[in-house]
């Protein structure tokens, strides 16, 4: 009897063990799988110049888009896209009458001919006019409509804004209703003081900050002569100047969803040096000057524009171009709640006789998400929540994408439970720092902090994670789209190199270890996430 009994208690015993350890084998037997081969095979392919630079509405998107559903699908994910057409119920690419596309229109505006920029200066009952050449002086970037408006002028110097460094240029500054120049890129001061990445968050940041303060545009005061053949729609303006504008941004105009039926009045205009110092002249600083006293040390108070304002006149080309995200969904045990891994597999595409193929930006993200997908399907365990494997397009036209897919969920937005995002995830902050990663997240979950911990020290993965969580993560990508909408989110990011948009991010700059590692963590993360309760 007491044997029977022991039996019993072993084989119960046994019994609850059993989906434990199928369920931790299959999760090594993934993990285990993922490595630099791997993340080779994918990047290679999508990184290649047959590719033509993914960009958002061309060729290049259309084949990239329809190798990863080809990849997803190999995968056994199914696919979360639009219901098939009758026409289209026949395509390799369509599951049980879904397919992996999300289709939608972006809607594209280019400036037209006749765009003007007159300076108006005035000293008592003297008024001047200076008229500036389109293309050479001055480029507008972001005219949505035709329209016409004159605002006073005020200096921000770099627009440079850091916490760190206790600098504020826009601290003293009334904006609203006003043109903001600054000079493109960040002062010389501030390079030996802060990485790469934080100067690139400041650069991108002066635009956002000058919309928050109410400006009616900004004006980039490029260094060099002309603004001819210079790239004005990078996110980032390279403090070497010269070298950066070597070579013509292939993206070109504004861009929004059909939805923003109120088109954007914000203006960004850039002008040469020459135009700049017209617009400095009398404030007792030339634009050489600044820049060199910059260089040393920060520059306050700012010189001062007085009675000066600019009147611009716009005239713009618009089309409709169609695009489309790769959604594919792994339903879990919990049909209702949800964690989306994402990354925009689009990039800049090409001009001339370069191709911008986005090695780090995007293909690692979009390599990594597809790795991610890849290995929950080889546990071959059905998770207990459900996952969204989402590859977005359009992030370089303005998160466009992502934005989409949000805006169109077809479940509540309570039911996304965290937004992981994948950008840029194959790069050294720097080369003595090869271990080094900036990891954002929602401070409202700090489980986010406390299972990656756990996680590094479990699978000795040998990355130094630099936490940093907030009420409202910033940065320039797609995960600023779930923040916006009150979704959680996660990022991993390591460095932010020299080659970022230009046709030198290639698969050869790549870091793999670094990229492995991220990979491999948040396959680690998102494993747990989606099978414990938090």
């Amino acid at each position: 009897m007491r044997n029977n009994f022991m039996s019993g208690v072993v084989f119960l015993f046994a019994s609850l063990l059993l989906p434990a350890q199928e369920k931790d084998a299959g999760f090594i037997k993934a993990f285990s799988n993922i490595n630099t081969a791997v993340l080779k095979a994918q990047l290679g392919f999508l990184a290649s110049d047959h590719m033509e630079g993914r960009k958002a509405g061309e060729k290049g998107e259309i084949i990239s888009s329809d190798y990863i559903a080809s990849q997803l699908q190999m995968f056994g994910v199914a696919p979360g896209g639009d219901s098939a057409r009758m026409n289209n119920s026949d395509d390799p690419l369509t599951v049980n009458g879904r397919t992996y596309f999300q289709n939608f229109s972006i809607i594209r505006t280019t400036p037209g001919e006749n765009m003007e920029m007159t300076l108006i200066a005035r000293e008592g009952a003297t008024t001047k006019r200076i008229s500036f050449e389109n293309s050479v002086d001055f480029y507008i970037r972001y005219p949505d409509k035709a329209m016409e408006i004159e605002a006073p002028v005020v200096f921000a110097g770099y627009g440079f804004k850091s916490e760190k460094l206790k600098c504020n240029d826009f601290e003293k500054l009334d904006l609203r209703g006003k043109f903001v120049a600054r000079i493109s890129g960040y002062p010389g001061f501030a390079r030996e003081k802060l990485s790469l990445s934080e100067l690139v968050a400041a650069s991108r940041d002066a635009e956002s900050i000058a919309r928050q303060m109410g400006a009616a545009g900004i004006i980039e005061i490029n260094p060099e002569p002309s603004v001819a053949g210079f790239q004005p729609t990078g996110k980032f303006i390279n403090p070497s100047s010269r070298e950066q504008r070597r070579y013509t941004s292939p993206v070109t105009g504004s861009y929004r969803l059909p939805e923003n039926a109120n088109s954007d009045p914000f203006i960004k205009i850039y002008v040469s040096a020459g135009t700049g110092n017209e617009l400095l002249k009398d404030t007792g600083s030339a634009l050489a000057e600044y820049i060199s006293e910059s260089a040393s040390s920060y520059v306050s108070p700012l010189p001062v524009i007085k009675n000066k304002s600019v009147i611009v006149k716009t005239d713009v080309r618009t089309e409709v171009i169609k695009v489309r995200n790769v959604i594919g969904i792994i339903e879990g045990r919990i049909k209702d709640q949800f964690i989306v891994l994402g990354a925009h597999y689009d990039h800049m595409g090409s001009s001339g006789d370069y191709i911008w193929n986005g090695a780090d930006d995007n293909g690692s993200g979009t390599v990594g998400v597809m790795t991610i997908a890849k290995a929950i399907m080889e546990t071959g365990i059905r998770p207990e929540k459900s996952i969204i494997i989402a590859l977005w397009t359009a992030e370089e036209e303005g998160l466009l994408g992502s934005r989409h897919f949000v805006r169109n969920l077809p479940y509540s937005k309570s039911q996304i439970r965290l937004n992981m995002n994948f950008d840029m995830i194959s790069r050294y902050v720097a080369d003595d720092s090869p271990d080094k990663a900036v990891i954002t997240y929602n401070s409202s979950l700090p489980v986010l902090r406390s299972i990656t911990e756990s996680n590094l020290k479990k699978y000795n993965i040998g990355l130094d994670p630099d936490f940093q969580p907030s009420d409202n993560p910033q940065g320039g990508s797609d995960h600023r789209s779930f923040v916006e909408a009150g979704i959680p989110v996660f990022r991993i990011k390591p460095g932010h190199r020299e080659e970022y948009h230009t046709p030198f991010d290639e698969a050869r700059t790549v870091d793999w270890d670094i990229m492995e590692k991220i990979v491999k963590i948040s396959f680690a993360n998102v494993w747990d996430l989606a099978n414990t309760e938090w």
